[in-house]
């Protein structure tokens, strides 16, 4: 799993499966029994610049066009992660990366 994959996720014991995507540097490893993951959604919040935009592709395994909720941010458990769908494109990354500096306050 690398930084930028989207994946399927279970959250919670009964939690229904959904999109995410891995938002934890590569150069963590996999040393941790945790990943850093922002879950996705097809609900689409509009003005709302925190959370980018995804459209569909083969190449990011979504059907349908999403945002990347980086407010809801999360570390799960490793064995929560259930398959790699695809990877998000360097744009929609670049987007990310901006979003995240907004969310932690990093942004100056």
């Amino acid at each position: 799993m690398k930084r930028g994959d989207t994946v399927i996720i279970v959250s919670g014991d009964l939690g229904k499966p959904r999109p995410a995507v891995i938002v934890q540097a590569d150069e963590l490893g996999d040393a941790s029994t945790t990943i850093l993951i922002c879950p996705i959604s097809s609900d689409i919040t509009d003005n709302l610049p925190i959370r980018p935009t995804v459209d569909p592709a083969a190449s990011n395994g979504l059907r349908i066009r999403s945002q990347v909720m980086t407010d809801k941010m999360l570390a799960l458990r490793r064995d929560r992660i259930k398959q790699i769908i695809g990877k998000l494109d360097d744009d929609t990354t670049n987007k990310l990366d901006r979003a995240l500096l907004i969310v932690l306050g990093l942004a100056r």
